[in-house]
């Protein structure tokens, strides 16, 4: 053994056989004395802070103004990009529509119905399917408008919207309650009128579409198979394009 050690590990048996005899490593207190000593009182403490100035003049009406600047331009630069991307504004709200009408063309068949009846299995297989997809539009959106929320105050209407189809009216007929479906066709005008109104500001026509006008019905129920169909992600499409 090592010379060292063999003096500590004698130091360390001498040290808890003999109490009374100071550790061999350290010039301290003994073990016995260490565990006798009283714990130290603890001293009283008062704080001393320092006073707070006073007397300091405020700010100035020229200070107060630097400080309270604002954007000359406001948001003039919101109003050019929407006025510029409407077309593509009305056509992302026109997927919206399609969800709401397919929404509520599938709630209004489970509204009410026996728990655990076909009729309800049917309307859970289609909200498994629905919010996956409404949920996923939005995410494509954003992927295709970068920047969007900061450039478009179209989008904010957008998003209402797109929380009212994809859990507003779902709630509502999960609950069977004509209140809450009241409450989101209701709120559904609301919106609907803020982006008629926004329009209007910007010098522009938001389009409300004639349920009569059998040409504009057809045209949407082309677009709303298009809004409702995933994504190929299988590739395929890609590959088509290759070929050309």
């Amino acid at each position: 053994m090592n010379p060292t050690n063999r003096f500590r590990l004698v130091c360390l048996g001498i040290s808890a056989a003999v109490l009374g005899i100071t550790a061999c490593d350290s010039g301290g207190p003994t073990i016995a004395e260490s565990l006798a000593a009283k714990p130290e009182e603890k001293l009283d403490y008062k704080p001393n802070p320092k006073p707070r100035p006073t007397g300091l003049a405020g700010p100035t009406d020229a200070e107060f103004k630097a400080w309270d600047r604002k954007d000359v331009e406001g948001e003039k630069h919101l109003y050019k990009f929407d006025k510029k991307a409407l077309p593509r504004m009305i056509g992302y709200w026109e997927e919206i529509e399609c969800f709401r009408e397919k929404v509520k063309q599938e709630g209004k068949k489970a509204f009410g119905v026996e728990p655990g009846s076909p009729q309800e299995e049917e309307w859970f297989q289609f909200k498994q399917f629905y919010v996956h997809h409404v949920n996923g539009w939005q995410q494509r959106l954003f992927a295709k408008e970068p920047g969007i929320q900061s450039k478009s105050l179209f989008i904010g209407k957008f998003i209402e919207a797109h929380e009212l189809v994809m859990h507003g009216y779902p709630k509502a007929y999960n609950m069977s309650d004509e209140t809450e479906l009241e409450k989101a066709d209701i709120y559904w005008a609301v919106v609907e009128n803020k982006l008629v109104n926004y329009a209007r500001d910007l010098g522009e026509e938001w389009p409300i579409r004639d349920p009569a006008d059998e040409k504009a019905a057809a045209k949407h129920a082309e677009v709303c198979v298009a809004a409702l169909t995933p994504p190929d992600r299988s590739g395929k499409a890609k590959k088509k394009k290759r070929k050309r």
